[in-house]
């Protein structure tokens, strides 16, 4: 797992609000990404197809990952996705299909969004993507005991599997934030990947993505898709240490 490319996206907005903007991309850059992963001959993949092994090709893979699931991808990144036949996987806070992000509201004063809805979680299935678990409350998993940090796990994929019918295989860990059981809660709920953003020690449970950011270029982009970026990353973030670099000059 560690030599495939893992991105993270939350949104991609034009004109996103201003609370929002660190968290988002435009179409733009979007379509720089979409670009890159297709100058370098990757073919995007899920953890489901990796666990089924329903490769049809020997290209190399990455993975596209987007958290919480604003409704508003449905404008422009994922008809952009289906349009190139390019697979991804949506992780969503099963409290609040078809609500709102709430946490981000009344924890962090941000601007609301609305979140996929069931019909449009089972029309990403239907059309090759994978579902995911961002927990059921998108709790700050470092902060809460083992009562509640077995509901993120265990309630967000009973709900999550209640509506598409089928099982679902990997967990988004909120805020990036890792609970101290986090092997034991993952296994025994039954799933098999657990993602974050960077962690020091990495395992099945505690894969480190990357973010595209609003900043980026084809240059960085690229970059990051290399192996050279993700075995830097296991010792701390080469391009973290470059803009400070930069920033100091």
């Amino acid at each position: 797992m560690s030599s495939i490319p893992i991105t993270m996206l939350h949104l991609v907005d034009d004109k996103p609000p201003p609370s929002l903007k660190g968290w988002s991309i435009d179409a733009t850059k979007f379509l720089l990404f979409l670009d890159c992963i297709e100058d370098l001959d990757l073919e995007p993949t899920t953890f489901e197809d990796i666990i089924k092994d329903k490769f049809k090709s020997q290209k190399k893979k990455v993975i596209i990952t987007f958290d919480d699931c604003s409704k508003s991808l449905f404008d422009f990144a994922i008809p952009e996705l289906i349009k190139r036949k390019m697979k991804a996987v949506f992780y969503i806070p099963s409290a609040y299909i078809g609500k709102h992000n709430i946490w981000d509201v009344e924890e962090q004063n941000f601007d609301k969004f609305e979140l996929f809805n069931e019909q449009q979680l089972l029309y990403l299935v239907a059309n090759g993507m994978e579902i995911g678990s961002h927990g059921h409350k998108h709790r700050r998993m470092s902060q809460i005991n083992n009562v509640l940090a077995i509901e993120e796990v265990q309630e967000s994929k009973r709900v999550i599997e209640q509506i598409l019918g089928k099982q679902i295989y990997s967990f988004s860990f909120p805020y990036a934030e890792i609970h101290k059981n986090h092997k034991k809660l993952l296994k025994e709920a039954g799933y098999h990947f657990g993602v974050s953003i960077y962690t020091a020690f990495e395992s099945i449970y505690t894969l480190r993505r990357f973010s595209i950011h609003q900043s980026d270029d084809r240059k960085s982009i690229l970059f990051k898709l290399t192996k050279k970026y993700q075995f830097m990353r296991k010792f701390f973030d080469p391009l973290l240490i470059f803009k400070k670099f930069l920033a100091k000059m």
